[in-house]
This record gives C-alpha cells, sequence and structure tokens, in this order.
C-alpha cells in the first residue's frame, strides 16, 4: 500500500465499515492522517449512505442480529451495521459498555450471580449513534457514550429529588442529539451539534389525584445542555395540559424532538428551539382507555402500535439455542405481551417480549417468530433498537464550570 496514493487509499477504505476505518488509524501515522481527513469521512458517509438506501429498497436486505452487552442488556443492529456484530462468534466484536465505568460491566447483570446489595446500571436513551446511561436505574449519574469509539463524558449531577411521594426521584427522562452530518444532494456537510437530556419529575399530589391522573399546565422541566454543561430548571407552559402515564417511559427522539407518552396524549418537546413550550397530541378516543401501545419511529414518522395477543401456537418453548443465555430456560405462565423494540427501516416489522421470550412480528401479514431467549430476571431486560449513523458521532465538547 505504500505504493498507492493517497486518492486511491481514500476509494478504497471509504468502503471499509466505519468501526474498522477508525481502529485503522493506529496502522501508521499516513493511516491516522488519511483518515482523520474531512474528505475521508465524506467519501466513506456518501459510500454507506447509498449503501443503505438501497437496502431500505430491498426486503431480503433488511437484515438484523442481537448484540448482548450484558444479561439484561439487548441491542438489536440493522444492516449496514451489522459488521458491529459476527454472528458466527457470539463471545467476540460485540459492543460493550465496561469501558465507561465498573458498574457497567456485564457480570453485574448477571441475575443468577449478583448479590441484591447490587443495582442494574441501565440504558436510558439512544439519539444519532449516541447512548445515555445511568450507573443505577434510579440514580442520578449519567454518561454519555459513543459504543463504537468508546468515547464517552460523565454529566454533572442533576438537582436532587423532591421530597414527598417523588422521593425515590422517579422520572420520565429524554436524550436528543443533533446529527453530526446531513446529506443533500449527494453534498456532505458537518455540523456543529450538540445534545440535551430532559428530566421531567413525577408530577407531585394527593394519592386519589395521582390514581385518577393529574393533569398540569405548567410542567417543571430539568435540562442539560451541552453548551452550557449545566442543568437548568424550566416551567413549560402547555395550553392544553397533559397528564403523565402510570409507567414512566423514556421519551422517543424525532428530528430534533422529544415525544413523552401520557395517559391521552402525546407531548412533544423541543429542547433545542422552544424550551418553555410545548404541546400535545391528542390519542384517539378509543387508545384513552386501552393504554396497551407503543410509540416508535420508523423512517422519519412516528407511529403507535397496539399490544397484541400472539397466538398461542407461538407462545411455546421455541427458543434459538445461539440466543439463550445461561443453561436453564423458565417457563412463566400469565405473562403481558409487550412491545420492546422495532425495525428502523420496515414499519411492519416488531419486536415483542413475552415473559422471556422475544418475538419478532409482522404487523401486516400477522406472522411471529420466537427469536430469544430464556433468562432469569426478565422484567429488567432492555430491548433496544440502534440505529447507528453512517460514521460515528464525536460527542459534542461539554465545558463544566
Amino acid at each position: 500500500m505504500d505504493n498507492l496514493s493517497d486518492d486511491i487509499l481514500v476509494e478504497i477504505w471509504s468502503r471499509v465499515p466505519c468501526k474498522m476505518a477508525v481502529r485503522c488509524k493506529s496502522i501508521s501515522k499516513r493511516f491516522l492522517a488519511l483518515i482523520s481527513r474531512a474528505e475521508f469521512m465524506k467519501r466513506s458517509i456518501y459510500h454507506h449512505h447509498t449503501l443503505l438506501q438501497q437496502m431500505k429498497e430491498e426486503d431480503h436486505e433488511k437484515e438484523w442480529y442481537f448484540n448482548h452487552v450484558s444479561m439484561l442488556k439487548l441491542l438489536i443492529m440493522f444492516s449496514p451495521n451489522i459488521h458491529l456484530f459476527n454472528p458466527q462468534n457470539h463471545d467476540k466484536n460485540q459492543l460493550s459498555l465496561t469501558f465507561i465505568n465498573p458498574k457497567f460491566n456485564p457480570e453485574l447483570d448477571d441475575v443468577t450471580k449478583r448479590k441484591k446489595s447490587v443495582r442494574y446500571s441501565r440504558i436510558t436513551a439512544c439519539s444519532n449513534g449516541l447512548l445515555l446511561c445511568k450507573k443505577t436505574v434510579c440514580g442520578r449519574v449519567y454518561f454519555v457514550c459513543n459504543p463504537v469509539t468508546k468515547k464517552w463524558t460523565k454529566l454533572p449531577l442533576p438537582p436532587p429529588p423532591l421530597t414527598g411521594h417523588n422521593k425515590r426521584d422517579r422520572m420520565s427522562e429524554g436524550f436528543v442529539c443533533e446529527p453530526y452530518y446531513n446529506v443533500e444532494e449527494n453534498k456532505i456537510t458537518f455540523n456543529r451539534h450538540r445534545f440535551r437530556v430532559v428530566r421531567i419529575p413525577l408530577f407531585e399530589g394527593t394519592l386519589s389525584e395521582f390514581l385518577r391522573g393529574i393533569t398540569k399546565f405548567e410542567i417543571k422541566v430539568v435540562v442539560f445542555s451541552s453548551e452550557t454543561g449545566q442543568w437548568s430548571t424550566k416551567l413549560v407552559s402547555c395550553p392544553k395540559g397533559f397528564m403523565q402515564a402510570t409507567l414512566l417511559l423514556p421519551a422517543v427522539a424525532l428530528e430534533g424532538k422529544l415525544y413523552f407518552m401520557g395517559r391521552k396524549s402525546l407531548m412533544v418537546y423541543d429542547p433545542f428551539n422552544n424550551d418553555e413550550e410545548c404541546y400535545t397530541i391528542d390519542y384517539p378516543c378509543h387508545l384513552c382507555h386501552n393504554p396497551t401501545y407503543i410509540l416508535i419511529v420508523v423512517m422519519l414518522e412516528w407511529r403507535l402500535v397496539h399490544m397484541i395477543n400472539l397466538p398461542h401456537q407461538n407462545v411455546g418453548s421455541c427458543i434459538r439455542p445461539d440466543l439463550r443465555v445461561g443453561a436453564a430456560t423458565y417457563d412463566v405462565i400469565g405473562m403481558g405481551c409487550r412491545v420492546r423494540a422495532f425495525h428502523p427501516y420496515d414499519g411492519d416489522v416488531v419486536f415483542f417480549q413475552y415473559a422471556h421470550r422475544i418475538f419478532v412480528g409482522n404487523l401486516k401479514t400477522k406472522h411471529f417468530e420466537t427469536v430469544g431467549y430464556g433468562i432469569h430476571g426478565f422484567q429488567a431486560l432492555q430491548i433496544i433498537s440502534l440505529d447507528l449513523p453512517c460514521w460515528p458521532t464525536p460527542i459534542p465538547s461539554v465545558d463544566f464550570e
């Protein structure tokens, strides 16, 4: 390769998966300089973006694989990012979070071995290739990381929890990061991207008010800004009012906005351009009395997906051996079915969890297939659909005061 020109090397290496290209920086000073050039990144992004658009049009190319971060953290990888996962060897080439903190050691998520006093770490949300992680499920220690480049930053502690019935610091949480690059008419431009972390505390009220549902027209929101490196508390106006759901799910990020699910509506909050006001989108009337639905994003559009009853024959003991964690399997009767993840390029393909089993279903054909896996402690299982960009998103510079 020493005899090849830089232009030829750029053409060759731009076709290599981005994770491998980033690793190749350590080969030599020439490779480091070459792969760090903006022109190389633009060429790589253009090639993989074109490949991705082709895959979106071809059903047989919409491949996915499981990536076991730990026994309780399961990422679903999609083409063209399947190079991050080696289906022939489940012990290698897995994305891991151990580079952040010892709390993210997979052994601590082994429910058959860990001590009861040890609390689980948590992946709270993902946006444009970055993950928002928590040291413990109910804690206030946040990390923002890129699992491909293994770069991370620790956020300062947010304001302490309120007293009263929310002393356990129950929150609706959201994370949104702007894109690192844009692709318009085959032209690649880079952005000075930024991110926001949003926390909405559980609404205060009496027990009877909480059971009936508390509607707020002014909502306390705590926001972390990557530009200031600080948390700020805002009183956000909601003209139509918003009633929190009983189960506080993480917000869904879409085009710079966060969508929070409530009992009767979605709350839409834009922490970048209008952080003092939000608006709501009402559910269809028949959904207000049936909270068995989930918000998903497919091809840059949001949609509501109903929980459904799986056909009885599909709730059998067929568990793929290559996805089983541990030697034993556990049959649990009477557990509900939950929508846990979605395919970002195929709006009809959704991943369900029924007790400890994972199903993939096609909402159009009504076909369901068991694809995973039996574990003890399935209630704490996280299943995250990870749609990575064509080039790793750098973590925005955060200036802490």
